[in-house]
């Protein structure tokens, strides 16, 4: 790996942090909604120049 990343995506509760995680990871989108509970975490890994890079996303329930 030649870089990792790790983000937080933090917000109002239901705004769409879950959304956005799941269609970056998994290029997935759903109309079904439901609230996070504590944190999630997900990672995708891509190459970019070359590059090995893994993004480690946590998405948390909006309490913040």
């Amino acid at each position: 790996m030649d870089y990792v990343f790790k983000v937080v995506v933090i917000g109002d509760s239901a705004v769409g942090k879950s959304q956005l995680l799941n269609r970056f990871s998994k290029n997935e989108f759903s109309d079904d909604c439901r609230a996070t509970v504590g944190v999630e975490f997900q990672t995708k890994t891509l190459l970019i120049q070359k590059k090995l890079v893994k993004a480690q996303i946590w998405d948390t329930a909006g309490q913040e």
